[in-house]
């Protein structure tokens, strides 16, 4: 029969064993390695300033947006760079075409 002891033990290995697997992406790459391989990313969060939620103000937060939708409707280049990093990498035709979309 198990103390409380051994069973607080017990879920702290497991727990412990579980984290650090958790904080680590697997992704399958698209092109390089043979398939069936997968590479393992464990990159760190990165923290910035307006990640704290003392500088955050949801006034500024509308303000920003307003900007970045008015630069996608009148700043063609603008637009064309955010289109180039976020569906650049999507190899399918449709999809990438519904990636496009979104920005218009």
């Amino acid at each position: 029969m198990f103390s409380m002891r051994a069973a607080s033990l017990a879920a702290i290995l497991v727990v412990g064993s579980v984290v650090p697997m958790a904080r680590a992406q697997m992704m399958v790459p698209v092109q390089g390695p043979p398939p069936g391989r997968v590479e393992l990313y464990s990159d760190a969060p990165k923290y910035e300033p307006g990640d704290n939620p003392a500088n955050w103000s949801a006034r500024e937060n509308v303000v920003e947006s307003q900007h970045y939708e008015q630069l996608l409707r009148t700043n063609p280049a603008f637009l064309q760079s955010r289109i180039n990093r976020e569906c650049g990498s999507i190899t399918e035709p449709d999809l990438y075409q519904q990636c496009v979309e979104t920005f218009r």
